[in-house]
């Protein structure tokens, strides 16, 4: 007779152990250089490489609607996706186990069809001059850490569109989707991999725009109202309550140089007013701000004694200072591709010095590797 039964009389003190085995057993990503064909990405795991179409990613590219890639369902939360056991991406360490995290909401976001958790969906937003769109094709030997996919790591773009995250993650251009001949790689993939070893079981996301000089980039470019702002706000906007936005990552400064409005501590004013912008369509008071010191390893006439330079220098200075919750990212030594932008190493470095400012200033609540 199965114990599972409830046919049968069983002497008290046994039936109270039996009863308790029953319930268990039966329970329940300016200066031209030459263009390198752009090496193929890895192809991830159940999808075609390079850039998949809305359709193929699980994502509409809809215009209009509700968008169906982004869920919320608090009564009937999916479980937490497992821990990585993918193995280290090229280029880069193993990333170390992860520990506990903050409690989970119950709000999800979908990835490709996938339901994750809000605490575990980490969104990079990056943006600012070529710098950040990318120009770097060397070392060689980093291709595969800019340009190789990894599962943990997606591109998000207005609309509801998901895409395996690799350089280009910023790309400019003057006409959509065409890109100068000098694109190379940017600081995006560097930066998604960092934070990737502080939460190993979190999904990291890029949302970036970079855009060159040629092309009217200014720090009011970026505010609210401004040439460029919807091309990074509308796609963050899409999954404002649905996701952890890490910061607002910014190459700016060589736009200050000259422009009258940026003099006399105007460029420090802008930065502060752009990060407010952001704070508030977001919903997130606390987003920290992450501005780049002005690249000191430039020459010519973009040399940090050159130029105009020096009154933006001094105004960067006073960004810990004066923007709450903000970094200054150092920039000496940091290897350059040309006369201002860094080589693929320099990015891989700048990363690395992001998050350490980051981590000494205690802003990586999502963390779940201690830095």
């Amino acid at each position: 007779m199965s114990i599972c039964s409830t046919g049968r009389r069983w002497p008290s003190t046994l039936a109270v152990v039996l009863l308790a085995g029953a319930v268990i057993g039966c329970g329940v990503k300016e200066i031209d250089l030459a263009h390198p064909s752009v090496p193929a990405a890895t192809t991830p795991a159940g999808g075609a490489g390079g850039n998949p179409s809305p359709a193929a990613m699980g994502g509409s590219g809809g215009s209009g609607g509700t968008n169906p890639v982004v869920a919320s369902d608090a009564a009937a939360a999916p479980p937490t996706p497992g821990t990585r056991t993918d193995a280290a991406p090229a280029g880069g360490p193993a990333p170390p186990p992860p520990s506990s995290g903050p409690p989970l909401s119950g709000t999800t976001v979908s990835i490709n069809g996938m339901a994750v958790p809000r605490e575990k969906a980490i969104v990079i937003l990056h943006i600012g001059h070529s710098n950040m769109a990318g120009r770097a094709k060397d070392p060689a030997a980093l291709m595969p850490y800019f340009y190789d996919t990894d599962p943990h790591l997606w591109t998000y773009h207005k609309g509801g569109m998901w895409t395996p995250a690799k350089e280009w993650t910023a790309p400019d251009g003057g006409t959509p989707g065409v890109h100068p001949s000098n694109q190379g790689a940017g600081p995006g993939m560097a930066l998604l991999r960092k934070a990737l070893t502080f939460a190993p079981d979190a999904y990291i996301i890029s949302i970036g725009q970079g855009e060159s000089l040629d092309y009217g980039v200014s720090c009011p470019s970026f505010r609210k109202g401004g040439l460029f702002h919807d091309k990074i706000a509308g796609p963050a906007l899409e999954l404002k309550g649905k996701v952890t936005f890490a910061g607002l990552f910014v190459m700016l400064g060589y736009d200050a140089r000259t422009a009258g409005s940026a003099l006399n501590g105007g460029f420090l004013a802008c930065l502060q007013a752009l990060i407010n912008d952001f704070r508030t369509d977001l919903g997130a008071p606390d987003l920290p701000l992450i501005q780049n010191d002005y690249e000191r390893g430039a020459t010519g006439s973009f040399s940090p004694m050159c130029c105009g330079a020096p009154q933006v220098i001094a105004q960067l200075a006073q960004v810990p200072m004066t923007i709450s919750r903000s970094v200054l990212v150092p920039t000496e030594g940091i290897e350059m591709q040309d006369d201002h932008h860094f080589d693929m190493a320099g990015h891989k470095e700048w990363a690395d010095r992001v998050f350490k400012g980051m981590a000494d200033k205690g802003l990586l609540p999502w963390a779940t590797v201690k830095p």
